[in-house]
C-alpha cells in the first residue's frame, strides 16, 4: 500500500469505492478548477477499493471532504 511523505502531504482524505453514478474524473475536474494541476496542491493515490486524496494545506481538504465525501 502506497502511502505518501507526511512531511510533503499532511492532509489525506480517504474515499470509499465510488457508486456506479459517480465519475473519478467529475473529482479530478473540479480538483483542477478549485485546486490547480496534479502534484501542485492536490495528489491522488489511486488503490482497488478506493482512492486516498492527500492536500499540502488543511483548509483544501477540508474543502474537498465537503464537497465529496
Amino acid at each position: 500500500m502506497r502511502v505518501l511523505k507526511k512531511s510533503l502531504w499532511p492532509h489525506c482524505i480517504k474515499l470509499d469505492v465510488l457508486e456506479p453514478g459517480d465519475d473519478m474524473y467529475d473529482i479530478e475536474i473540479w480538483l483542477g478548477e478549485t485546486m490547480g494541476s496534479f502534484k501542485d496542491r492536490w495528489n491522488a493515490v489511486y488503490k482497488h477499493n478506493g482512492t486516498d486524496f492527500y492536500f499540502r494545506q488543511g483548509q483544501d481538504a477540508t474543502l474537498f471532504a465537503l464537497k465529496w465525501s
